[in-house]
C-alpha cells in the first residue's frame, strides 16, 4: 500500500501546490526584479564613483597645467618686458642721434636759405641789369642800322659782280628815280649760309649815307609792287635780331587785321591799332591777340618768347617761395606791374564796337 498507491494526504498535497504555483511565479519574479534594480543601483554608483574619480583627476591635471601656462606667460612677458625695454632704451639713443643730426640739419639748412636768397638776389638784380644794358645794346643797334634798308626776294647770284651797282640801279629803274644821287655806300647778302636750290633767297642789306634818301627810298617802294622773275620783291627797315623776332609774333594778327581792313602800325616791336573807338597802342604780340579775342576775331595767341623779364628771371620770382621780413612778395614791382597789365586787358569796350 505504501509503495503503490498514494495516500489521500499526498494528493491532497499535490493538488494544493498545483493551485498555489502561479503564486510562487510571481513571487520569484518580484525577487529577480528587485534583484536588477539592485544590481541598476550598484552599477550607477560605480559609474557615479567613476565620474567623481575623473573630476577629481582632471581638476588636478587641469589645476596644474593652468599652473604651468601661468608660468610660462610669466617668463614670456618678462622676457618681451626686457626686450621692450633694451629696444626702448636703444630707441631713445638712436632718437638722440636723429635730434642732433637734425639740428645740425637745421642749421645748415637755414645757412643753405640765407645763401641761397642772397644768390638769388644778386642773380636777379644782376639779370635786371643785363636787361638794362640789352636793351639799351638793341637801342644802339637798331640806331646804328637807322640809315639801312632790307630788300627780301631777289635771286641769288643776280646781282652781278658788283651788289651796290645792281641795288642802285634796281630802284633807281623800279622806283622811276633816274637822276637822284641814291649815295649808297654799301650793299650785300645777309650774313648766313647760301641756301638750297629752291629756298628763299637771302636778303639783301643797303646802306644809305643819309636817313632821308632811306626814308624816300622806302616809302617809294611801298608804294609801288616790284616784280623779279615773277616773285614780289618787299622793302623794308633793317631791324636789330631781337626786334625781328618780336615782329615775327605779329604775323598772324597782321593778317587777320588786313582781311577786315582794319588800320594797323608796328613801330619796332610794339603795334598800333587804330579801331573804331580809338587807337590803342599794345607792348606784345600777346596783348594784341587777347584784344582781337575779346573783339570776336579768331586769332592764335604766340608764346610769350620775349617779356619783361628773362624766363629764367621768371622762375626764379616764381620758385622764390621765402622771402625777408618787410618783403612785401617775390618780385616786389616787377609782380605788380604784371598785374596792372593784365587787368588792363579787362577794360570796358564800348557797346558797338568791332
Amino acid at each position: 500500500m505504501r509503495g503503490g498507491k498514494r495516500t489521500r494526504s499526498q494528493k491532497k498535497g499535490d493538488k494544493l501546490e498545483r493551485q498555489n504555483s502561479p503564486e510562487m511565479e510571481d513571487a520569484q519574479s518580484s525577487v529577480s526584479s528587485v534583484s536588477s534594480q539592485q544590481d541598476s543601483a550598484n552599477t550607477m554608483r560605480s559609474v557615479l564613483q567613476e565620474i567623481r574619480d575623473f573630476r577629481a583627476e582632471h581638476k588636478v591635471d587641469l589645476n596644474k597645467l593652468k599652473e604651468e601656462i601661468k608660468g610660462d606667460m610669466k617668463s614670456e612677458l618678462e622676457d618681451m618686458k626686457q626686450e621692450i625695454y633694451q629696444k626702448r632704451s636703444a630707441n631713445s639713443a638712436l632718437t638722440q642721434a636723429h635730434e642732433t643730426r637734425l639740428k645740425e640739419a637745421e642749421e645748415r639748412i637755414d645757412e643753405a636759405e640765407t645763401v641761397n636768397m642772397a644768390m638769388s638776389d644778386g642773380l636777379i638784380k644782376s639779370m635786371k641789369e643785363q636787361r638794362a644794358m640789352q636793351g639799351k645794346l638793341v637801342d644802339l643797334e637798331g640806331r646804328s642800322r637807322r640809315n639801312n634798308m632790307r630788300i627780301y626776294g631777289v635771286p641769288e647770284e643776280k646781282e652781278g659782280d658788283s651788289m651796290s651797282d645792281f641795288v642802285d640801279q634796281l630802284l633807281k629803274t623800279e622806283l622811276a628815280l633816274p637822276d637822284t644821287n641814291l649815295q649808297i655806300q654799301r650793299a650785300h647778302r645777309a650774313v648766313a649760309r647760301k641756301p638750297e636750290r629752291n629756298a628763299p633767297p637771302r636778303s639783301i642789306v643797303v646802306n644809305f649815307l643819309e636817313f632821308n634818301t632811306k626814308e624816300r627810298v622806302l616809302k617809294k617802294a611801298w608804294e609801288k609792287k616790284i616784280l623779279m622773275e615773277g616773285r614780289r620783291l618787299s622793302f623794308d627797315h633793317d631791324y636789330a635780331t631781337e626786334v625781328v623776332l618780336k615782329r615775327k609774333a605779329y604775323v598772324g594778327i597782321k593778317r587777320v587785321l588786313k582781311e577786315k581792313n582794319i588800320r594797323f602800325q608796328t613801330p619796332l616791336d610794339r603795334m598800333r591799332i587804330h579801331w573804331d573807338s580809338g587807337t590803342r597802342t599794345y607792348d606784345s604780340a600777346q596783348d594784341a591777340a587777347q584784344e582781337l579775342r575779346r573783339r570776336g576775331f579768331s586769332v592764335e595767341i604766340p608764346d610769350r618768347n620775349a617779356s619783361e623779364l628773362y624766363p629764367e628771371m621768371e622762375r626764379l620770382h616764381q620758385t622764390k617761395t621765402w622771402q625777408r621780413v618787410g618783403e612785401s612778395s617775390a618780385g616786389g614791382d616787377e609782380t605788380a606791374s604784371r598785374v596792372r597789365k593784365r587787368l588792363q586787358e579787362y577794360e570796358r569796350i564800348p557797346p558797338g564796337t568791332n
